[in-house]
């Protein structure tokens, strides 16, 4: 592998993945008026549909981490990635809650298994010494796709059919299918023995980093998957779908940044100040509701900008921390450890916020709580000082 960071390998993997959050991102806002306006569910109800997406995402990525670590990677994320595709055409097949259920667990598994391979390939083609700052890079796929896919989302749902955006979106995603078959990945050095222990799936010592990252991004779950209801109960709803697009400025501006503070040595650094700023942007977000009616667009919108910074520098600094926690021939578990906890964090913001907002009349609860679990998680990781963390 040369120095080369942006090379062909680099840019269709990064492609690839921008395609596959855009379809993501574009659907994730009409869900909840979906499922409310095709099958009368409530707030509970939206929130558990919903969560059977990242819980078979969240189950899936170990097996996943395994298969990449003992098979070639390159055929199972084109697999998931096909599958992931077929699954939006699927939706405009649904005429049951119970069979939107069954697709969205099939979806969930597929999107599972396709970011992890996207990721897990997209180390091999990074030079060891420039990690995070390829990272970073990588990560701005799915910043650009946070950025227009809500707006394209809502947009649509304003202007089309749910069958026409289902068939959209498959077009979409096959346009990512299509660039991820054209990825060539170097034989790995390590042909790993294909025995099945506890580290197949799991890396040990990034437990604690595991339950810091689950608690970070419980209010970013929240935030992801209810921001456009919420500002609809907060008279901000024409902001809904630009939230996003501030969000993702915020993280277009820190991703690059934090992956090269990454490969300087500040890993800690940037994490603390991640966690620190997510508890804000928690409170802001919970404390909304109080405020005038005149100044909520602009806070709302600065919230939306600084939780994109925030965000964004714990994004390259977590994924870096476990891919160094472990060698190569265990990319893909660290990769799916990752990502698990991610998901897991997130999963838990899209469960409890449903219920936050059915049982205390409007979703700004779930910011309350999850302001409380990234102080825990700012704690733990203060009192973490692992070395591995500092390691170049």
């Amino acid at each position: 592998m040369t120095d080369t960071l942006l090379n062909r390998n680099f840019f269709l993997v990064a492609t690839g993945n921008f395609f596959l959050f855009l379809s993501f991102y574009a659907l994730m806002p009409l869900l909840p008026f979906y499922l409310t306006e095709q099958f009368s569910a409530d707030g509970t109800a939206v929130g558990l549909v919903l969560s059977c997406y990242m819980v078979s995402c969240i189950v899936i990525r170990p097996y996943c981490g395994y298969l990449l670590d003992t098979m070639n990677r390159r055929p199972v994320y084109i697999l998931s990635y096909l599958i992931f595709s077929a699954v939006f055409s699927a939706y405009a097949l649904c005429a049951t809650l119970w069979l939107f259920i069954l697709l969205r667990v099939i979806h969930g598994a597929s999107f599972g298994c396709a970011t992890v391979s996207g990721g897990s390939l997209v180390t091999q083609v990074i030079p060891r010494n420039r990690l995070g700052e390829g990272i970073g890079y990588y990560g701005l796929a799915n910043t650009i796709s946070m950025c227009i896919g809500p707006l394209l989302g809502l947009y649509a749902y304003r202007h089309l059919s749910y069958t026409t955006i289902f068939l959209l979106l498959t077009g979409v995603a096959i346009a990512g299918t299509s660039m991820a078959s054209l990825v060539m990945i170097p034989p790995r050095s390590h042909r790993p023995v294909k025995r099945i222990t506890l580290d197949s799936f799991f890396i040990k010592s990034g437990l604690t980093y595991s339950i810091i990252q689950i608690l970070a991004y419980v209010s970013y779950g929240a935030t992801t998957t209810y921001i456009a209801v919420f500002a609809d109960q907060n008279m901000v709803g024409g902001l809904g779908g630009w939230y996003f697009t501030c969000m993702a400025v915020g993280l277009a501006i820190s991703r690059p940044f934090a992956g090269k503070r990454v490969d300087s040595g500040n890993i800690e650094a940037l994490v603390f100040f991640g966690l620190t700023t997510a508890i804000a942007i928690s409170i802001s977000l919970f404390s909304l509701h109080m405020l005038p009616q005149s100044v909520r667009p602009v806070f709302f919108l600065s919230t939306a900008f600084i939780q994109g910074i925030g965000y964004g520098v714990m994004h390259p600094a977590f994924n870096t921390i476990f891919v160094r926690l472990t060698d190569e021939a265990h990319r893909g578990a660290a990769t799916s450890m990752f990502f698990t906890s991610n998901d897991l964090g997130i999963g838990i913001g899209v469960l409890t916020g449903g219920m936050a907002a059915q049982y205390f009349g409007g979703y700004f609860a779930i910011y309350g709580i999850g302001g409380i679990l990234c102080l825990i998680s700012l704690i733990m990781f203060i009192f973490k000082r692992h070395n591995a963390v500092n390691k170049q």
